[in-house]
């Protein structure tokens, strides 16, 4: 079945309406591609910084299905592994309790280690530049990271760890996701780039998905 949404929001009484099959979208976001751009051209780790709920998990694990392994620890839904890592000593250390604490197989060369919420293990983000010079597996976090503690952690491995912050879905971002299409995004864009006036009828329909962006917002649960 489909969903139907009207929002009246113009004095003539005209109305907006978007239809789409029922369940949760497919989000395309922007950082998937640099994710995977960053792994194919550098051997390095990569943190991923955002507000909470802004999907850095979701996308991190839709990456992780790329890899023959993928291994998460979660360092606040599973704090005593916060404990497990800090009296670590090495690279082989870290790897060896690692291996205790999943019972998916780390795989040479074919594994992605997932580190979530390493705000709560900063220990971790330092060894990053052990794991990366051992090389066997390769490594991703995430973490939501404010103010000091930010910059703190992002100062540690410098060159062997990539930043990157996530935010919630810009509005292209957003259209994509309810279903206008490549081939509109790329007239915008090349209107945008040559100065053109946008066709009347498309600059209609997107200043109506414009109003609706402003109510939903770009939160993933939001325009899920």
């Amino acid at each position: 079945g489909k969903i139907t949404l009207v929002f009246p929001w113009k004095s003539d009484k005209k109305h907006i309406f978007l239809s789409w099959k029922k369940g949760n979208v497919m989000l395309k976001r922007k950082i998937d591609s640099y994710i995977r751009n960053f792994y194919e051209t550098s051997r390095n780790a990569l943190l991923i910084t955002g507000a909470r709920q802004t999907g850095k998990t979701f996308s991190i694990r839709e990456f992780g299905k790329s890899f023959k392994s993928f291994v998460e620890i979660n360092f606040v839904e599973n704090p005593e592994a916060v404990e497990v890592f800090k009296g670590a000593k090495d690279s082989e250390d870290i790897l060896l309790r690692l291996s205790a604490m999943t019972t998916v197989p780390l795989i040479k060369g074919e594994t992605l280690v997932f580190f979530d919420e390493v705000q709560k293990c900063p220990e971790m983000v330092t060894a990053i530049k052990f794991l990366v010079d051992e090389g066997s597996y390769r490594y991703i976090l995430s973490g939501s990271l404010l103010g000091v503690e930010l910059k703190d952690l992002r100062s540690e491995p410098v060159g062997y760890m990539g930043v990157k912050e996530m935010f919630p879905l810009d509005f292209e971002e957003f259209v994509t996701c309810v279903g206008v299409g490549e081939r509109v995004m790329s007239s915008l864009r090349h209107a945008w780039e040559n100065r053109m006036p946008v066709d009347n009828f498309v600059h209609s329909k997107m200043m109506e998905l414009f109003r609706l962006y402003l109510v939903v917002g770009g939160m993933p649960a939001a325009v899920n």
